[in-house]
């Protein structure tokens, strides 16, 4: 919710060089368990990209892989960075993040356009799935987060974009907000 993503501009890239309808890349995309490995650290960078120039019959360099794979990685808006720095000073704040490394070094680029090369100045700690071994809906890497700081569900508001991310939080008693518009967080915030 801190970053604007657009994932059908990767489905689009991917489809672009494999040569292939956005349907076909959707559904290998939204099903295939190597993403999920990807996410949980599980296989690493080559190894992915070796996955995708496979699924996609590609047999050019990895920098088009990754451009493609960030495609979707758009711009981080400074109003959503004031208000984490604004909400640090009166809370604890977590990143928990479904993500890998490919992903991460796009984001320390876009973060540097705001004079900052990591998310330590907007939060006490960061979760990040490729680095935990965990990824999310799934209820450990929540109560993983919740036992490392010693928080009590109750006491927590998470808030994702995802539906699924939302219900796994909320069955173990988690708050929750879900962002399903893109002024939701902002709206929240700012009343």
């Amino acid at each position: 919710v801190i970053i604007n993503l657009d994932t059908e501009l990767t489905i689009r890239e991917f489809a672009r060089l494999g040569r292939v309808e956005p349907d076909f890349v959707k559904e290998k995309y939204l099903h295939h368990d190597e993403f999920k490995r990807y996410e949980t650290g599980a296989i690493s960078d080559e190894e992915f990209r070796s996955f995708l120039r496979g699924l996609l019959k590609f047999d050019g360099d990895d920098k088009q892989l990754d451009d493609a794979w960030n495609a979707m990685i758009l711009d981080i808006p400074a109003e959503r960075l004031a208000l984490l720095k604004r909400l640090r000073e009166e809370h604890g704040l977590f990143l928990l993040s479904n993500t890998n490394t490919i992903h991460m070094r796009c984001v320390h680029e876009r973060l540097a356009l705001h004079g900052v090369d990591n998310f330590d100045p907007y939060f006490d700690k960061q979760y990040y799935s490729h680095l935990v071994n965990r990824r999310k809906p799934d209820a450990d890497i929540y109560q993983f987060v919740l036992d490392d700081n010693n928080l009590h569900p109750e006491h927590v508001l998470f808030i994702d974009d995802n539906a699924d991310n939302i219900k796994g939080a909320a069955n173990l008693g988690i708050q929750t907000l879900h962002i399903n518009k893109p002024t939701a967080l902002m709206d929240f915030f700012n009343g």
